[in-house]
């Protein structure tokens, strides 16, 4: 019983196996600091997502506090507004309101994107994009403060 060498072309591409990098699946969340080197005001982007039951709807701007306590609001009060988060939105806008909704938590390309694209995607808005774009979309931000962690 003979073995054989393998050929030139296998270990050739075994080789270009071995040295294709891992998939990158960086994490996101809403970096208020990115907010402010926008010029955008954190409290104002956050505070005009508060849902119907937050506490803090009826406060004035100057009232509302902190971005972080704006955040946590959100995310106790919008599981009882069904319409917090709705399939029609930009891509943009739900991808934030997802962070929101998670307390802010650094949620992965990966989760986002299936958020985009089995969560919030229906037959008559059909959510079709790569978490190549995805990526691209997030990294070049200058609305909603996306940064990586």
């Amino acid at each position: 019983m003979t073995t054989q060498e393998p050929d030139a072309e296998e270990l050739a591409a075994e080789e270009s196996v071995e040295e294709q990098p891992e998939k990158e699946n960086p994490l996101f969340l809403i970096s208020a600091d990115r907010l402010k080197g926008l010029e955008r005001s954190p409290v104002h982007l956050i505070a005009g997502r508060l849902t119907a039951d937050s506490p803090s709807k009826s406060k004035s701007m100057a009232e509302m506090g902190d971005v972080k306590a704006l955040i946590r609001e959100i995310s106790q009060n919008y599981k009882n507004d069904s319409n917090f988060i709705r399939s029609d939105m930009p891509l943009q806008e739900i991808m934030f309101r997802t962070l929101l909704a998670r307390n802010n938590r650094p949620m992965s390309l990966t989760d986002l994107h299936y958020e985009l694209t089995e969560r919030w995607a229906t037959p008559i808005r059909p959510i079709v994009i790569t978490e190549e774009r995805l990526l691209r979309i997030l990294d070049t931000d200058t609305y909603y403060g996306f940064a990586r962690k």
